[in-house]
């Protein structure tokens, strides 16, 4: 079964999309202009810069994947694509000429949306979101580019497709989360009415912040030995509801058990520079069904409650 879709790209751009069997070269056949992309004017600004640039020019398609992620404002789909050729003609139409936008302001940013994950030439994750016309990369720069994101995700229908993702899924959230609500995911920590799997006696506490290091102390005061892992997960509350914050970087745990003693205490160490500079507020480290609250100041210390 053979079917064509024909779209409109901004300025002069054709796509045109044919499954043909199993034929991976003939998944998708793209028509798109001779620099790579779509040549688009950015909107004047006084706070665009004249650099510009192609987000995707490092992109490795040889040795990766590429993912496409579309946020309806409630949930994250994805669509994988692992054949090389059609991969380079996605990239090939959404590797437009960006320009670099100074204080861009995430908090604009709405559903519906749409994210990129691949691998750059050192085998690092570029990612990227997209949102009417603006760009987030992964280290938190905003650019301006239009590029038909619709049109590449409608390609990709039939592909490799995972719909069970959440916010937290969403490339570059991390960014996005803290100055726009849109992007917090609910905390599933078990409330005081709730069934928690750890005794009440087995606590942390928070008892230092150094170098975006937050040190806890873990007692286990339950008259039984105690089991926990080095994985854990950080959280902001915001008018008295709790949301997971997802990382703007790259978290990494050894999946590993220590075995603590009835009546015996251990300090543990909770790296936080994967978050990015905290706003001052009310924070919480969950550990194994454990939480551990503090609150942060102006300055990123650590201050007391309210």
């Amino acid at each position: 079964m053979k079917k064509t879709l024909t779209l409109l790209l901004a300025l002069v751009l054709t796509l045109s999309l044919t499954a043909c069997g199993n034929d991976p070269a003939s998944d998708i056949l793209w028509e798109a202009d001779n620099d790579g992309g779509t040549e688009t004017e950015t909107a004047e600004d006084t706070d665009t810069e004249d650099a510009s640039a192609h987000l995707l020019d490092d992109a490795n398609t040889t040795s990766s994947a590429v993912t496409l992620y579309y946020f309806d404002g409630e949930t994250v789909t994805s669509r994988t694509c692992y054949t090389t050729a059609t991969e380079d003609e996605l990239l090939e139409v959404l590797n437009v000429s960006v320009a670099l936008v100074e204080d861009g302001d995430l908090s604009a940013w709405e559903a519906p949306c749409y994210g990129l994950w691949t691998c750059d030439g050192e085998g690092y994750d570029l990612t990227l979101a997209y949102y009417d016309g603006l760009w987030l990369d992964r280290d938190g720069n905003v650019w301006s580019g239009e590029a038909d994101f619709a049109a590449c995700w409608e390609a990709l229908e039939g592909e490799d497709e995972d719909g069970t993702l959440s916010v937290l899924n969403f490339p570059n959230a991390g960014y996005l989360a803290p100055v726009n609500s849109l992007f917090l995911a609910a905390s599933t920590v078990a409330d005081e009415s709730g069934i928690s799997t750890m005794p009440l006696e087995m606590t942390m506490t928070v008892v230092d912040l150094t170098d975006g290091v937050v040190t806890v102390l873990i007692d286990n005061q339950s008259g039984y030995e105690m089991e926990y892992g080095e994985y854990f997960s950080l959280e902001m509350e915001q008018d008295g509801e709790w949301y997971v914050l997802p990382p703007q970087g790259t978290l990494e745990f050894n999946s590993i058990a220590y075995i603590l003693q009835d009546m015996e205490q251990a300090e543990e160490t909770c790296d936080l520079t994967a978050y990015g500079d905290l706003e001052a507020g009310h924070y919480r480290i969950v550990k194994d069904d454990m939480t551990a609250e503090f609150w942060l100041d102006e300055n990123g210390a650590l201050t007391d409650a309210g």
